[in-house]
């Protein structure tokens, strides 16, 4: 039997020893003195359905036994039960519509007692005093007392103790009637009682038993739901705490990485080719190349926390993501002594190219770093109507025991030094959130000693179009002239990153001017630049995109070309650049791209 109402078990209730022996109720149980208030609700709203029933069911055994000269006392016992009936009626109402005087659990059920000690006792009186000795009419008494005993077995069900004051008040006196009236077939009545009430008891005992169970259940199941709400609440703070951390970390090295990296850039155009200086400067950019792809792992990481991360739905031909590819790790594989191939289709795909590349990034970059002088397998191929992706190696494979833990964040097998070069256990985990992202079926396979395979399932545009033969290569490198003789801003607090930034941009030809704030330079009367790269954190908690908003307004031009440039990874503070609308670079830049960035945007604007 479940319990009908749906509300929170109530706190611990406070009941003395007697009360506690009365109630049937173990106080020295915390889950019994849990459930106990949710005993007593039930048990209220289960008598209210019963409350017509009992005034129907006396008004038609009064009506039964009203012969003869005991009209006055029948229909004078049918009163008292129909006025029982009603104040039972009375004391549930006021109950449920919260009256202070029954709010208490125990004074509440305390009263329930007594009305139905009172109307038991009413019924035993019934039948030891006012019923007639005409067979037909005792029987006809008796199925109607033993049809509430059984309706009440089912009401009281809560509490054992009720159910015993109920049956024995009202059956143990008709009982007693019949056993010392001392005729056979009153005796025979009395017998049959004895066996109901026997019965009562044990199908009582059992739906109580039922209904306590089923609320300790219900409590240990909201227990449990608790706990799991707790540590899901402290699984998603210690997720946010680590990805607060990465940012903060992040962002605090990618200042002075970028700092380094335009200053070794600036030295290395300034230092003779040959000469010892430039393979320490060669060395430099080795060492922030390494710390780029560290931090940018975790720039990927905190984008993807961030739900900053939206997928670009277009179509592309597979082959010219596969040349970026080649172009990218080309050099990078023939240093490891790897066999790097690009199986190119002339396939035409409908996703994110960007994402699917960042897929292939992570996917070839692992193979270069953990296969050295392996063969690496990058392509496509047809699958049905849409177009497998795969990238296979036959380096050492993953062990069984690791292969469920691949894609966890900082899992790594076979660097328990940690070596940099070997990455830090984010490239897969940035994997299986960006194809989740896409939408995309992976399948993963490893066997080790003969290597590792991952396939990408990428539907095809919706309107099939002809597979073509693969474009030519796209060239190694391509010319960014356009920039030189254009006058750039640098907005940036940090003095030494914008003096090494404003060194490489008058390298590429530009007339520079940087200032720690855009008033600072606002206030020299400069004409208006052709372009603008502020930092985004700023002094007095002004930002870059409150810097470029002044120079656009104070010269009226809108469109005014602008990059902001940032080391800050925080999931809510990439939320804000993205609806910024002002492109956005992360530390250490790469210069190449910063080149490409200001010649496209500046193009654009002419």
């Amino acid at each position: 039997m479940e319990p009908e109402s749906q509300a929170a078990p109530a706190s611990v209730v406070e009941l003395n020893p007697f009360l506690g022996r009365v109630f049937g109720v173990d106080i020295a149980d915390p889950v019994v003195l849990r459930t106990f208030a949710d005993r007593v609700d039930l048990i209220f709203r289960h008598a209210r359905t019963g409350v017509l029933v009992h005034i129907l069911v006396a008004t038609v055994t009064a009506y039964s036994m009203d012969v003869g000269d005991n009209t006055r006392d029948v229909w004078t016992w049918g009163a008292v039960m129909v006025a029982l009936g009603l104040l039972r009626s009375a004391a549930i109402e006021l109950y449920l519509r919260g009256y202070a005087g029954l709010t208490n659990p125990v004074r509440a059920l305390i009263v329930f007692y007594v009305i139905i000690g009172i109307t038991g006792l009413c019924w035993g009186a019934g039948g030891a005093f006012v019923l007639p000795n005409e067979s037909a009419r005792q029987v006809f008494f008796i199925m109607m007392l033993s049809g509430t005993a059984a309706g009440t077995v089912t009401t009281l069900a809560p509490f054992y103790s009720a159910q015993i004051l109920a049956l024995c008040t009202s059956l143990l006196p008709l009982m007693l009637r019949f056993a010392l009236d001392g005729s056979e077939e009153e005796a025979i009545m009395a017998a049959a009682l004895v066996l109901f009430m026997a019965a009562m008891f044990a199908t009582g005992r059992n739906t109580h038993l039922a209904v306590v169970s089923s609320l300790r259940l219900r409590l240990e199941n909201v227990d449990l739901l608790d706990s799991l709400r707790r540590k899901s609440e402290e699984l998603d703070a210690t997720s946010r705490a680590k990805t607060r951390f990465l940012a903060a970390a992040s962002h605090d090295l990618r200042q002075p990485l970028h700092a380094l990296r335009l200053q070794a850039e600036s030295l290395a155009v300034s230092v003779a080719a040959g000469t010892r200086a430039r393979t320490i400067i060669d060395r430099i950019g080795l060492s922030v190349d390494a710390m780029e792809r560290l931090l940018n792992s975790l720039l990927d990481i905190s984008k993807l926390d961030a739900d900053v991360v939206k997928p670009q739905m277009v179509e592309f031909r597979a082959d010219t993501l596969l040349d970026a590819l080649r172009q990218e790790f080309g050099a990078q594989a023939s240093a490891a002594g790897c066999d790097l191939r690009f199986l190119r289709r002339g396939d035409w795909l409908e996703s994110d190219p960007t994402l699917i590349e960042t897929i292939l990034r992570n996917l070839v970059g692992n193979a270069i770093r953990h296969a050295p002088g392996a063969k690496i397998l990058v392509g496509c191929r047809r699958f049905g109507d849409a177009v497998c992706i795969l990238v296979a190696d036959t380096g050492p494979g993953i062990a069984p025991e690791y292969v469920d833990r691949v894609f966890e964040e900082f899992f790594q097998t076979g660097n328990p030094e940690r070596d940099r070069d070997k990455g830090l256990g984010l490239g897969l985990s940035i994997v299986s959130r960006v194809a989740t992202l896409l939408d995309l079926r992976m399948e993963f396979s490893s066997v080790p000693g003969r290597g590792t395979r991952f396939i990408f399932i990428v539907p095809p545009p919706p309107a099939p179009r002809e597979v073509t033969q693969p474009s030519a290569p796209m060239p190694a490198s391509r010319s960014l002239a356009g920039i030189a003789g254009s006058a750039v801003w640098i907005v940036d607090d940090d003095e030494s990153g914008r003096l090494a930034l404003a060194d490489v941009v008058a390298q590429w030809g530009c007339e520079t001017s940087a200032a720690a704030s855009a008033d600072e330079l606002l206030s020299v009367g400069l004409a208006a630049p052709d372009f603008v790269i502020a930092d985004y954190r700023l002094r007095e908690q002004t930002t870059g995109v409150e810097a470029i908003g002044a120079i656009r307004a104070h010269f009226g031009d809108a469109s005014l070309p602008a990059v902001i440039v940032t080391g800050d990874t925080a999931p809510e503070r990439l939320r804000e650049l993205a609806a910024s609308g002002v492109h956005v670079l992360h530390k250490p830049v790469q210069l190449g791209r910063l080149r490409s960035i200001m010649a496209n945007l500046m193009v654009r604007v002419e």
